[in-house]
């Protein structure tokens, strides 16, 4: 007989040597060629090439994870969402996970705490724009309004202390990862006290939004600028994502640069202030539409665009089956009304209901619907709900430019027609950086360029999560997101729980670094380009989707519906991968050959493999796995004769 090298029969106990079977012994069963074994001498594998320094411990079990330390970057809904699962939906992680959240800013909220401009209000229904582990059944109008949503945030914050790992004021400034150590180095800044400091971790996660950095207008006059000289303008300058309180609207003339969500939302709450005029300059059209109006989800009659629930509803709302019975009929709606952007007749029917419900609003007035009414597809910018914004322009304190603004001056705005409108403010409702480009250095194994460099002509990502040669980083609304399919909140956690199962992994297997193969990425890119040229946000519009572009690619909006991004997020696909492990025998994560339950007082050892007997249609019993078992067997018997 063969001899298997010395193992302990317990852990601490004397070896004791096994001997094998030689296939010829068990009948019908052939065994795989020998290879060759340990060398327990000098741990050195000549004949692959390998020097090993991995020595067996015998007190070692199989599967022992290792501690992981993670840093997640930002506390909004997604570093908020990454605390949950550490702190509560994965206790296997209480142990292994040292997490640290570093954010920018003095509180939680991060797009909601930045965003908070008058009327600013979420596009997607309350009830589905909430934690998936604490809905809210307390909304009091199907879109919940900015402010509510923050003091949503903050008390579910406090509620599970999820602010446990956030180190507030704390602005992350450069990241490189160290592949001799297998570890990112983390340079963080104390904004408080202006003093930084690096820290270390084998996990970084960006769970930065999108909708965070503003973007001003590059006018001349407005701003002091190195390129475009100095500030003008004498009268207040805001930005909707730089709102400042403090300073009385009332009275003023007032221009609002910009016809996206927020400047669609801000004209009506200036136009109602008293005394004011406002007038809003904006370089297109845009669809200002409800895909699935409030009436169709509520079942009940209204004109109101974002109507208030009822007592009775928020009654209902309180049975937490019922909450979830509505939340899950407002998914449903929304998925199926998804198919609204796949170009073709679907689409074209709706844009003239669009169309039509705009020219309503807009009093049928041919001067307002030629600049406001797009003629480009339905979707192909984002689809803004905007109550009272195309109304505004009936009044008489309110009008409305597409004619582009060429220089600001000391009390007025030039366009390129030689309008000069005179103006006490000027409201930037200009958008954010989209780049998805980091705003700090984030070097991977190619020490030479940072991921914003990379990223210069477009952002790519594998399923918007990862980036080749940027080991274990992942993203949580990264390039080609979800952020266009409905509630961005569900797809978050999606993610959160793929990048856990990346962890677990890499914790249990002794896994030094992944990041997805540049191969899988072109793939990956390639496939969603070709899905994206069936989708109205490759359409004929200039849309922050592909970057500002008509033409470019779609970079912010995952090319597929929800239901298939679910799909591909719930399993790894590790052939996409480039793996490397700590040491080189990947399999050092066997230990000493045995998993520690069985060594566990009352550990159940019978094989779980074996399924019950079955009976055929002829009665005839047959016992699944039986081959297994007469392996088993013959081996169990083989080990037994030699005590």
């Amino acid at each position: 007989m063969a001899r298997l090298p010395e193992v302990p029969a317990t852990p601490g106990t004397p070896p004791v040597a096994i001997e094998t079977i030689e296939p010829t012994e068990i009948p019908g069963v052939v065994l795989p060629t020998a290879v060759p074994l340990l060398n327990k001498t000098s741990n050195n594998y000549p004949e692959l090439g390998l020097d090993d320094p991995f020595k067996l411990d015998p007190n070692t079990y199989a599967y022992e994870p290792r501690k992981i330390r993670v840093i997640t970057i930002g506390a909004g809904f997604s570093g908020l969402l990454v605390a949950h699962k550490f702190q509560y939906q994965h206790p296997e992680l209480k142990d292994i996970v040292e997490h640290k959240i570093f954010e920018a800013l003095h509180d939680v909220g991060g797009t909601w705490l930045m965003n908070d401009y008058p009327g600013v209000q979420c596009d997607v229904p309350a009830h589905i724009y909430a934690f998936p582990f604490d809905p809210n059944p307390n909304w009091s109008n199907f879109y919940a309004a900015g402010r509510d949503i923050q003091a949503y945030i903050k008390a579910t914050t406090k509620k599970w202390n999820l602010d446990r790992d956030i180190h507030f004021n704390h602005k992350v400034i450069n990241a490189v990862w160290h592949e001799d150590a297998g570890h990112w180095q983390v340079t963080v800044l104390d904004t408080k006290v202006n003093t930084q400091r690096d820290v270390f971790c084998e996990i970084l996660i960006s769970s930065q939004g999108v909708l965070v950095h503003e973007s001003w207008p590059s006018i001349p006059g407005l701003r002091d600028s190195d390129t475009l000289g100095p500030r003008k303008f004498k009268g207040h300058v805001t930005h909707s994502a730089r709102w400042d309180h403090n300073f009385d609207y009332s009275g003023k003339r007032i221009a609002v640069i910009g016809n996206g969500s927020s400047g669609i939302q801000i004209v009506p709450q200036m136009a109602k202030l008293p005394g004011t005029t406002v007038r809003n300059f904006v370089r297109g059209p845009a669809w200002v539409y409800y895909r699935a109006p409030a009436s169709q989800h509520l079942g009940r009659s209204t004109v109101e665009t974002n109507p208030a629930y009822t007592d009775e509803e928020k009654a209902n709302f309180q049975d937490p089956e019922f909450h979830r019975q509505e939340r899950k009929k407002i998914i449903a709606r929304s998925n199926k009304s998804f198919y609204i952007f796949k170009k073709g007749e679907t689409n074209a029917a709706a844009m003239k209901l669009a169309a039509a419900q705009m020219a309503e609003k807009l009093g049928h007035r041919k001067d307002l619907c030629d600049i406001l009414i797009p003629k480009w597809e339905l979707g192909c910018r984002r689809i803004t709900p905007g109550p009272g914004y195309l109304e505004s322009f009936l009044k008489d304190n309110v009008s409305l430019t597409k004619s582009a603004i060429t220089a600001v001056e000391e009390n007025a705005v030039v366009t390129a027609d030689g309008e000069r409108w005179e103006c006490d403010v000027v409201v930037c409702a200009t958008g954010f950086d989209v780049s998805y480009r980091p705003r700090y250095p984030v070097l991977g194994l190619d020490k030479t360029t940072d991921l914003a460099s990379l990223w210069a002509d477009g952002a790519k990502a594998y399923m918007s999560i990862c980036v080749p040669n940027y080991p274990n980083y992942f993203m949580m609304t990264g390039p080609n997101n979800l952020g266009g399919h409905g509630s961005l909140i569900m797809s978050l956690d999606w993610v959160a729980e793929y990048i856990i199962k990346w962890i677990n992994k890499i914790s249990v297997e002794d896994i030094k670094r992944v990041s997805p193969t540049q191969s899988a990425l072109d793939s990956f890119i390639r496939h969603g380009d070709e899905v994206h040229k069936t989708l109205v946000w490759s359409g004929a519009c200039s849309s922050w989707y592909k970057r500002g572009t008509v033409d470019g690619r779609v970079t912010a909006l995952f090319g597929g519906s929800a239901q298939l991004f679910n799909r591909l997020t719930r399993e790894l696909r590790p052939e996409d991968f480039e793996i490397a492990y700590r040491t080189a025998n990947q399999w050092r994560f066997m230990g000493n050959g045995f998993t520690r339950f069985e060594f566990e007082e009352g550990a159940d050892l019978a094989w779980t493999q074996i399924e019950e007997e079955k009976t055929d249609t002829q009665g005839e019993k047959k016992l699944a796995g039986v081959e297994k078992v007469q392996v088993i067997a013959s081996v169990t018997a083989a080990v037994d004769a030699l005590d």
